[in-house]
């Protein structure tokens, strides 16, 4: 059985486009909407890139994958996670390459499409391209030090005990993680 979406089903349609700040990553917007095709609302939306879909990339050495460490303004705190970032183009494998030469400090053997997250789908109009990316050698060697702290490659087992104790909660990991088991790439 599929999860199919009844096409009868009213939407929530916008009646008017409201652009309330725009910076280089991105544009928020405060719509005007209605819900249900009938209810009167507003609604934030913030798109970032300009609508190009980023990447989040889990890496793989011999059983070992890339976590990068940043400091994460937003939340206060300290997250490890898989490399990402914005889109550096409208094409994501581009963007997964780019991420993976500036956080990790090079470039992968193979790079193997897992499938898309909408990260924050109640605020963000964003799709982001999630791959599992083959490297030969456990590069660590990132080209912006301001933004990554800190590389470290680490097995399954004390990835999934990191998830476990709370330590990684970083949604990008956690999704690359699920697509990747789902589709049996982790052996």
């Amino acid at each position: 059985m599929t999860l199919e979406v009844p096409s009868s089903l009213p939407r929530t349609r916008r009646t008017a486009e409201h652009k309330v700040f725009q910076n280089e990553f991105i544009a928020v917007y405060n719509d005007d909407v209605l819900i249900a095709g009938a209810f009167p609302a507003q609604f934030l939306r913030i798109v970032e890139r300009e609508g190009k879909p980023g990447a989040a990339v889990l890496a793989r050495c011999r059983g070992q994958y890339a976590l990068v460490l940043n400091d994460r303004y937003p939340t206060g705190d300290w997250e490890w996670g898989i490399p990402r970032g914005f889109a550096h183009s409208g094409d994501p494998e581009h963007t997964a390459r780019e991420e993976l030469a500036e956080e990790l400090g090079g470039l992968p053997r193979e790079l193997v499409p897992l499938g898309i997250v909408t990260p924050n789908s109640g605020l963000l109009a964003a799709r982001v391209h999630l791959y599992l990316a083959e490297f030969d050698a456990e590069v660590a060697a990132p080209v912006d030090s301001a933004e990554i702290a800190m590389v470290r490659w680490i097995g399954l087992p004390e990835l999934y005990a990191e998830i476990v104790d709370g330590r990684i909660t970083d949604a990008f990991t956690l999704s690359a993680l699920t697509q990747a088991t789902a589709r049996g790439l982790l052996g």
